[in-house]
């Protein structure tokens, strides 16, 4: 059987919010030459269009942005799950924001995607330094795990994740990236999937997903990650030869 790989792409493939490094990319390019590859990411499609080389992204076999929420074939939507967050969950999480004793702010903090709620105290705004000082904040205060824990219990019909350096991903209840799963399951029956990704932690946004991964089968694999040198170490060490160039070798 052919294995699926799946990677996040944040911490995964780049630096937060960072262009893809050139030397990984022209690797990484002839991993989707010669794998079945897929994205996963809670960032809309125009960031990752940022952050990921043209050529990569026509070359692999589907892209699913914000959570797992959406899916893309070919530039084209297969599916997108839209949701209409209530008032009252909107503004609690703006008085978090506002309530939060952190005292950098950069603008943009909620961002609403496709099924999704993006949260961010310094602002999504913020530029490398400033993520990664609120990331070393974070840290030690635990900061997005309380918001976390505030919205799940106030809001039970939701769930919060962490995601990337500096935010929190709020869903309804089961819409997380674990969807990539059932729907990889469902368009490719039997086959193998390895998932990568750097947030593995438990209430980190990969972790549904991994967890998903992990209980489909005994032949899937989850693979947690620091940065893409990881994510780069694993591929070489394990798929940097094709499918077919396997099979012959065993």
């Amino acid at each position: 059987m052919d294995t699926l790989l799946v990677f996040d792409v944040d911490g995964t493939l780049t630096g937060p919010r960072r262009r893809m490094h050139e030397d990984f990319a022209r690797f990484f390019k002839s991993v989707c030459q010669n794998y079945q590859v897929f994205l996963v990411s809670g960032s809309d499609m125009p960031k990752l269009e940022e952050q990921l080389p043209k050529d990569i992204i026509g070359l692999v076999a589907g892209i699913f942005t914000c959570s797992g929420n959406e899916m893309l074939v070919d530039g084209q939507a297969v599916y997108r799950m839209e949701h209409l967050f209530p008032d009252d969950l909107t503004g609690f999480l703006a008085n978090f924001v506002d309530a939060s004793r952190y005292p950098v702010r950069t603008g943009n903090h909620i961002e609403a995607r496709t099924g999704t709620l993006n949260v961010s105290v310094v602002g999504r705004n913020a530029d490398p330094k400033q993520r990664m000082a609120y990331f070393t904040r974070d840290k030690e205060n635990g900061e997005r795990q309380k918001m976390i824990g505030d919205i799940m219990e106030r809001f039970p019909d939701y769930e919060a994740n962490v995601g990337g350096q500096i935010s929190v991903d709020v869903t309804p209840r089961g819409w997380n990236k674990s969807r990539v799963f059932q729907e990889l399951s469902q368009r490719y029956p039997g086959r193998k999937i390895a998932f990568f990704g750097d947030n593995m932690h438990t209430g980190g946004n990969d972790r549904p997903l991994g967890d998903a991964v992990k209980n489909g089968s005994s032949d899937n694999k989850v693979f947690p990650v620091e940065d893409h040198y990881d994510t780069w170490k694993i591929l070489q060490e394990q798929y940097s030869q094709s499918p077919k160039s396997q099979s012959q070798v065993a």
